[in-house]
């Protein structure tokens, strides 16, 4: 045997002594859970609907001019006021929406985002909705985002009907203030979703969707999302700056409650749920509601027509809770 074959052999035989702590290592990193990017390293979100924009130089004074507030909770309280709100009971994406997960600290909202498993999810978040319902006015909330990838924070209104309510008219509008997810909190969107059934789609559709792609970090500390809903025009604030300016006509309006919540979703790009930064939490110092008297008319004209509307039940849906809203009988 030359020296050759001698050194060729003694190679091989040494191959899987160097093999076994590789695969061992590699065993141990859950394949579906990578690390996350750094965020400088980070692609952006792109989508063909959603459109970046540029906040204005200059804010605005806020609310407007002629508006005076007629709903606000700035959350001083020990718990949450039931009569003044319900809560966001389904099962969506990737979590179900628990009420045991909203609390008043330290004179904040907490919406709060836990690793559980309820209702086959594997995580919980939870929202609340005003059962106030506005048409016209100006909507503004202060929150903190939570620091976490694969959670979707909204601030948004759209009708909304509680199980302990008789059936109304199916939605046809949604606002949305924000939509922010964790996995870039420098990036949110905002936008006006048609709700009223398209002829051709049978389905919901985007009215306008835009973004901002360079915003302080929500995580580290409070905005204010705000927008002014009149019949002539909409506008969208981000601490106080215009973001977007259109006219009311292009889409239908109607009565609307406002939500606040929180769902577990890899929407946006975010690629797993960061359950090292879990529990954690929605922090919200207020929500405010301003009207403009002058829109007092053209409110009422609205909810006429919806009153000669159709009422539709809740729709089933395979992630619904017992009641079909994923929301049990005795809670709102």
């Amino acid at each position: 045997m030359n020296t050759s074959f001698r050194l060729t052999c003694l190679a091989l035989l040494a191959l899987p002594l160097f093999a076994v702590p590789v695969r061992a290592a590699n065993l141990a990193a859950p394949p579906d859970a990578p690390a996350p990017a750094p965020l400088a390293a980070r692609q952006k979100f792109k989508s063909k609907i959603h459109i970046p924009v540029k906040l204005a130089a200059e804010p605005t004074p806020l609310p407007p001019p002629g508006y005076a507030l007629v709903f606000s909770d700035e959350f001083n309280g020990k718990a949450i006021d039931t009569a003044k709100w319900g809560f966001r009971l389904d099962s969506k994406m990737l979590s179900t929406q628990r009420p045991e997960n909203i609390s008043l600290q330290n004179g904040n909202l907490e919406i709060t985002m836990r690793k559980e498993t309820v209702r086959g999810k594997n995580y919980t978040g939870g929202g609340v909705i005003s059962r106030r319902t506005f048409v016209y006015g100006y909507y503004e909330a202060r929150f903190k985002t939570p620091p976490a990838e694969g959670w979707h924070t909204s601030f948004w209104a759209m009708k909304k009907r509680f199980p302990d309510e008789p059936p109304q008219p199916r939605a046809l509008l949604e606002l949305d203030f924000c939509e922010q997810d964790g996995g870039d909190p420098h990036f949110f969107s905002f936008g006006i979703i048609n709700q009223a059934p398209n002829p051709k789609k049978k389905e919901s559709w985007n009215a306008g969707r835009w973004v901002i792609e360079d915003a302080p970090d929500t995580s580290a500390d409070f905005h204010v999302w705000s927008c002014e809903f009149t019949p002539e025009t909409t506008r969208f604030y981000f601490d106080g700056k215009l973001m977007k300016e259109l006219g009311s006509s292009g889409f239908p309006h109607d009565d609307m409650s406002v939500w606040l919540s929180v769902i577990a979703s890899t929407l946006k790009g975010d690629r797993w749920v960061d359950e090292s930064k879990l529990p954690n939490a929605v922090v919200v110092d207020y929500v405010r509601v301003y009207q403009n008297p002058r829109h007092r008319d053209a409110e009422e004209a609205v909810r006429d027509a919806s009153r000669f509307r159709k009422p539709s039940a809740e729709p089933k849906s395979k992630d619904a809770g017992p009641t079909g809203g994923g929301a049990p009988a005795d809670l709102n």
